[in-house]
């Protein structure tokens, strides 16, 4: 019998629970705290499948937004998708019996859950890895983060560059990659405005 995917993925090792091989906790939430106000919750899910791989740009440390596709450095990860195990305290967004999907990502004990409109982004936009734990994911779809920032923004813009508070306090900076190959599958993004360190 073939071992799953998840068994297999260095960054998931000694994660699942002894007696339920395929049953590990994840770090579920409704979003970034400083959108929703409710702080994400670390629950039990059962690994079932890869949705898809998700493309992460890497951009140079020297790099000044906006970036190009062709000036970052790609890597992938599989997003996987499990069965919520548990009801979550206080989140709203999920619930016991839900499918969740989540990736790994370093400087967080576990994996974090992402949602389709996130993974959708995703490869648009470069994050410099927190200056704290090193985490290089977020919490919300960059354009919903980039909104809570700028409240005021002309409609329909979204930021070349923009700093985030990461959960544990650390500070990450996301960057537009503006090349839209990077976004086969998402619409035309609006035209970049803004760059805020």
């Amino acid at each position: 019998m073939t071992s799953a995917p998840w068994h297999s993925d260095p960054a998931l090792r000694d994660r699942f629970h002894p007696d339920h091989p395929d049953d590990l906790q994840v770090l579920v939430h409704d979003g970034e705290p400083r959108r929703c106000g409710r702080t994400p919750e670390g629950c039990w899910v059962t690994a079932r499948g890869v949705r898809q791989t998700l493309r992460i740009p890497v951009a140079p440390e020297d790099a000044s937004p906006p970036l190009r596709a062709d000036a970052v450095r790609w890597v992938e990860r599989p997003v996987y998708e499990g069965i919520l195990l548990n009801e979550p305290h206080q989140l709203t967004t999920a619930h016991k019996g839900d499918t969740v999907l989540f990736v790994t990502s370093p400087g967080i004990p576990h994996p974090v859950r992402v949602t389709e409109a996130y993974v959708s982004e995703r490869s648009g936009w470069s994050i410099q890895p927190c200056d704290r734990c090193g985490a290089d994911q977020a919490l919300d779809p960059p354009t919903i983060m980039a909104r809570t920032r700028f409240p005021d923004a002309p409609a329909g813009s979204i930021p070349v560059a923009f700093s985030a508070f990461c959960p544990c306090g650390g500070t990450m900076l996301l960057a537009l990659i503006e090349d839209d190959a990077a976004r086969r599958e998402q619409p035309p993004a609006p035209k970049p405005w803004w760059k805020f360190w």
